[in-house]
C-alpha cells in the first residue's frame, strides 16, 4: 500500500485507503472500493491485515481502450461497468487528471464481489 500511496497524489486516497483497510479487517474482506470524483472507481483487493496490495482495477461505464479487461460487470440497477486491471500503477495514477480526487470508499460485496472472483480465477 506505501508504494501506491507514494505514487498517487490523488486527493483523498490515502485516508480512504486508511479507512477501507480498517473496514477489510473488521468485516474479513479482501476488496476495497474507492469511487472518484469523475465518476469512475477504483477496486483494490488486499490483505488487510498486512496492507498488501494484490492487485488495482479500474472501474467505468465507459469502454476504455489500452488497458487489460478482466470482464463487463452488469449491476442491479442494470448499469453496465466494464473493469480493467491496472498493471502499471505510477503510469496509471499519472493519467489522472488533476481535478480527479477520491470522494467515497466502501469495503465491496454481494454480487460485484462474487464478480471479481470468479473474473480473477478464484
Amino acid at each position: 500500500m506505501r508504494e501506491i500511496i507514494e505514487k498517487c497524489d490523488l486527493p483523498g486516497l490515502r485516508e480512504s485507503l486508511f479507512l477501507g483497510i480498517a473496514e477489510a479487517q473488521e468485516l474479513g474482506k479482501e476488496f476495497i472500493g474507492v469511487t472518484l470524483s469523475d465518476g469512475k472507481g477504483l477496486i483494490f483487493k488486499v490483505n488487510p491485515f498486512d496492507e498488501t496490495v494484490y492487485s488495482l482495477f479500474l472501474m467505468s461505464t465507459d469502454n476504455i481502450d489500452g488497458l487489460p479487461r478482466i470482464g463487463v460487470f452488469k449491476n442491479k440497477e442494470d448499469i453496465t461497468y466494464f473493469i480493467y486491471e491496472i498493471n502499471n500503477y505510477g503510469d496509471f495514477f499519472k493519467t489522472l487528471s488533476e481535478s480527479v480526487s477520491a470522494v467515497y470508499v466502501e469495503v465491496i460485496g454481494g454480487d460485484l464481489e462474487d464478480f471479481l472472483y470468479r473474473a480473477e480465477g478464484g
